[in-house]
């Protein structure tokens, strides 16, 4: 049994590989229950976000990797030169560290974005849903969410509160200054967008319409920025009063393309259109960036840009590791200890035959007429003899061999009694 955890996030991969590489909500329910069905895996669990995918495995033996990885990359058609250099893993104790520390918003693009905790916690109803999780992925992951949420209590990782919406947001004004006249256009309705459109709304902007295909999640948030909610397919008609737009949809594939945004700037006079793409995969044709006067980011254009306003919260990273080292022990030690339960269980479960099939024949002996007192002599003597004979045999092999660690073992179970 070995703890295994493989994947790529924004660090190993470009946001290119990554929308391919990518679970919705729906795959990964179908994923888990193949990965169930692999001889090698006992346990499994999926965290699929824009910035990272990973799969947490309880594996039958150490050879897991490679079967693993070959199998992923096979399920998304990739061969394994492609991506080879793209993935990481981590075994054991190292997999503790990494989930503690993703759980915590350490591993994110943006150092303690609150996001990534929820997407976390959702990971962990996903499996738990699809019953792919025991009790050594459960643990680690209730170790994860209770340290993620120690770390944002007892240091200052979540100060200046930042996220890529944020970010993403704050950009506008190095475009357009005064966003009084402008015009906002949102697609989707995660909490991505519910960010984005709340700091708009917040900025002052002149108009906030949120597109979604479900209108009535458009609707909500529409109702907290004083915007409309419109259906997905009347994007290419708000696209033409649109200064600023993003996106963070879950489509599998692009909301917006080349031709819907030559259109509406041509009706625009070709003003300038401000766009970030927050989804994987994208929602924006790339080939948009090559329209006059559109300006596309996506999650890869913006990272650079994360490097402004972070010395308190890299301070605050390095609390956020003592607390975690410290969760790492406490969870290795529950995790060996379920080891000693195991040989525990069987021990007592191998004393309770003996003392099953002597009694058995105990009873049967003075059922027959036998002298209760010779059988129970008798009883006594034959369990003692059952008990004792294999520690027996273990002291007379270490002796012959000099294994002073066993002999001083069962001496410490055996004569601490009489000491």
């Amino acid at each position: 049994m070995a703890l295994l955890a493989i994947g790529l996030n924004h660090k190993t991969a470009s946001i290119e590989v990554r929308e391919k590489i990518y679970f919705s909500e729906n795959e990964i329910k179908e994923i888990l229950k193949d990965v169930q069905e692999l001889p090698y895996i006992d346990e499994a669990a999926i965290l699929s976000t824009c910035n990272r995918t990973e799969i947490y495995c309880e594996t039958k033996d150490n050879t897991s990797k490679e079967k693993l990885s070959n199998w992923l990359l096979s399920h998304k058609g990739f061969s394994e030169k492609e991506i080879h250099k793209k993935f990481y893993s981590y075994t054991e104790d190292d997999v503790v560290r990494h989930a503690l520390s993703v759980a915590s918003g350490l591993d994110s693009m943006v150092i303690g974005e609150p996001q990534i905790l929820g997407q976390f916690k959702n990971a962990y109803k996903q499996a738990n849903d699809s019953g792919s999780i025991g009790k050594n992925l459960d643990r680690l992951f209730q170790f994860a969410l209770s340290t993620a949420k120690e770390v944002r209590t007892d240091t200052r990782i979540g100060s200046n509160s930042l996220s890529i919406a944020n970010i993403a947001v704050s950009l506008t004004d190095e475009f357009f200054g005064d966003l009084r006249k402008k015009h906002a256009l949102l697609i989707g309705s995660g909490e991505t967008i519910f960010i984005s459109a709340k700091k708009l709304f917040q900025k002052g902007i002149g108009h906030i319409t949120i597109a979604n295909r479900n209108i009535s999640k458009a609707q909500e948030i529409a109702k907290q920025v004083a915007g409309r909610a419109v259906h997905l397919s009347y994007i290419s008609r708000c696209l033409e009063d649109t200064d600023i737009l993003i996106t963070a949809t879950a489509s599998n594939l692009p909301v917006i393309g080349k031709g819907a945004v030559e259109t509406c700037m041509k009706k625009r006079k070709h003003k300038p259109i401000y766009m970030v793409d927050l989804a994987v995969p994208r929602d924006i044709e790339q080939e948009v960036k090559e329209i006059p006067n559109t300006y596309l980011y996506s999650l890869d254009n913006i990272q650079e840009l994360i490097e402004k306003n972070y010395n308190t919260r890299r301070l605050a990273a390095t609390d956020a590791k003592s607390i975690i080292d410290l969760r790492v022990k406490e969870y290795m030690s529950w995790r060996k200890a379920q080891t000693a339960f195991s040989v525990i269980r069987m021990y007592r479960n191998h004393c309770e035959e003996i003392k099953n099939e002597a009694l058995k024949k105990a009873l049967k002996q003075i059922k027959s007429g036998k002298d209760p007192v010779e059988v129970v002599t008798q009883l006594s003597s034959n369990i003692t003899s059952k008990l004792s004979h294999e520690p027996t045999q273990a002291l007379n092999k270490a002796g012959q061999t000099d294994d002073r660690k066993i002999i001083s073992l069962i001496c410490d179970i055996f004569l601490k009694q009489k000491q």
